[in-house]
């Protein structure tokens, strides 16, 4: 009973987190919002007895993605959008894509047969040797691909952080032969 409590109260605090990311107008709060989004999923992983995935959600993404975003946030600062930036009939077009995509989900789960869980070992869900087992054997790559994905993601950060300029780093002041050096050193 005090489960199924649980459960109801983490399920509302994750929908109502995850509709703070949608509506809330301030990065900052959409982001706090996402914190609780991802703490009320990890309370759930706790209730399906996967500790170990409870407490990489925890740390990983509720305590250091969620501080990653924040700092970005902080540091780019608040960009304010121009008001002629959107299209005179974008709620109305928003709302028929929104009602044509739920037609299509509706649509698509008509004719859908769910089958009960699987019986399996509560004494090894979740634990890191199941965990490990299921990464390095059968989901070896589409993990290697999520790994290469990131890497390719952090390279187009950093690229996109220097402003697109291939020669921004170290290779610039030699190229220029040290100009720059030159121009910031004070005259005798």
């Amino acid at each position: 009973m005090l489960a199924v409590a649980v459960f109801w109260v983490m399920a509302v605090l994750a929908v109502l987190g995850g509709l703070g990311v949608i509506v809330s107008r301030q990065p900052i709060r959409s982001i706090l919002s996402l914190v609780v989004v991802m703490l009320a999923l990890s309370v759930l992983f706790l209730l399906l007895s996967a500790q170990f995935v409870f407490a990489v959600q925890v740390i990983v993404y509720a305590g250091a993605v969620m501080v990653l975003f924040l700092f970005v946030v902080a540091l780019l600062g608040p960009v304010r959008e121009r008001a002629g930036g959107r299209l005179r009939f974008q709620w109305w077009l928003g709302s028929l894509v929104g009602v044509v995509f739920g037609g299509f989900i509706y649509s698509m789960l008509q004719g859908a047969h769910f089958r009960p869980p699987q019986r399996t070992d509560l004494s090894v869900f979740g634990t890191v040797q199941e965990i490990g087992l299921g990464i390095f054997t059968r989901f070896l790559y589409p993990f290697e691909l999520t790994s290469v994905l990131l890497l390719v993601a952090a390279v187009g950060a950093i690229y996109l952080s220097r402003g697109g300029r291939a020669g921004a780093g170290r290779g610039a002041a030699a190229a220029d032969g040290g100009q720059a050096r030159r121009e910031e050193e004070p005259h005798a």
